[in-house]
C-alpha cells in the first residue's frame, strides 16, 4: 500500500493483533531507527508519551479526548511536512511531488494513478473538470496532465482557462492523446508539452523530462 500510495501520514495505533504499532514502526524506519514517514501515534497508552518521543515519530496523542485535538494535530503535523516540501530523507524515496490528471475513462484513470504513485509521484486524480479549481486550491501540483477529448468539453479549452486561475500559473501543463486525432508536431495555447499517446510509462517520461 505505502509503494502504490505514498501518504502523507501515518495514525498509527500501539495495541493491535497480529502486529503491535511497535513492529510496525520499527518496519517503517530507516537505518538510522528514524521513521521513514511522518508518523502519529494515537494510543490509549497515555503513559508512553516520553518513550515515543525518542523515536523520531511527528506527534503523539492518547485516546478518549475530544476528536477535534486529533484534527488539529494532523493539521499541524501536514502543514509542517508541506513546509519541508518532501519526504523524510532516510526513506530515499522522491521528493514528494503531485501530479494532477484529467482523465475521465475509469480504467485508464486507475492505471494512471497505480503507475505514477510507483514512480514515485502522487497522483492527484480528476475525472472532469468542474472540480478542477477546487482541487488546485487543495493541492500544489508540480505538473497537470489534461486529456485531449473529454466528455463536453476537450484538454485545450481547459488549459486556455487555466491561464486565468491564479493558482495555476507556472505549473507546467501536458495534453495527451492517444486517438491519434492531433499531429505531433502541433502547438496548443497554454500547454508546455503535447504527448501522442496515453500509456502510463509515455506519460511518466514526459513528466520526468520536464520536472527534472
Amino acid at each position: 500500500a505505502l509503494r502504490l500510495e505514498p501518504p502523507d501520514l501515518i495514525i498509527l495505533d500501539v495495541s493491535m493483533p497480529g502486529m503491535t504499532g511497535f513492529s510496525v514502526l520499527k518496519k517503517l524506519s530507516g537505518p538510522d531507527g528514524k521513521p521513514r514517514y511522518p508518523i502519529l501515534v494515537f494510543t490509549a497508552r497515555s503513559n508512553m508519551d516520553q518513550f515515543f518521543q525518542t523515536t523520531g515519530v511527528e506527534g503523539f496523542l492518547s485516546k478518549g479526548g475530544d476528536p477535534s485535538q486529533l484534527l488539529a494535530e494532523v493539521k499541524r503535523i501536514l502543514l509542517k511536512t508541506r513546509q519541508a516540501g518532501k519526504l523524510d530523507p532516510a526513506s530515499g524515496a522522491r521528493q514528494h511531488r503531485e501530479v494532477m490528471i484529467l482523465e475521465d475513462e475509469p480504467l485508464l484513470n486507475t492505471r494512471l494513478k497505480t503507475s505514477f504513485n510507483i514512480a514515485g509521484y502522487h497522483a492527484v486524480m480528476l475525472s472532469n473538470g468542474h472540480g478542477l479549481a477546487e482541487a488546485l486550491q487543495l493541492h500544489n501540483p508540480a505538473i497537470i496532465l489534461l486529456k485531449s477529448v473529454l466528455a463536453g468539453t476537450t484538454g485545450t479549452s481547459i488549459a486556455e482557462s487555466l491561464a486565468d486561475y491564479t493558482s495555476a500559473r507556472g505549473i507546467p501543463i501536458i495534453l495527451y492523446d492517444g486517438s491519434g486525432i492531433h499531429r505531433p508536431e502541433e502547438t496548443f495555447v497554454n500547454i508546455d508539452k503535447f504527448v501522442p499517446s496515453n500509456t502510463p510509462a509515455d506519460l511518466i517520461k514526459a513528466v520526468t523530462a520536464l520536472l527534472g
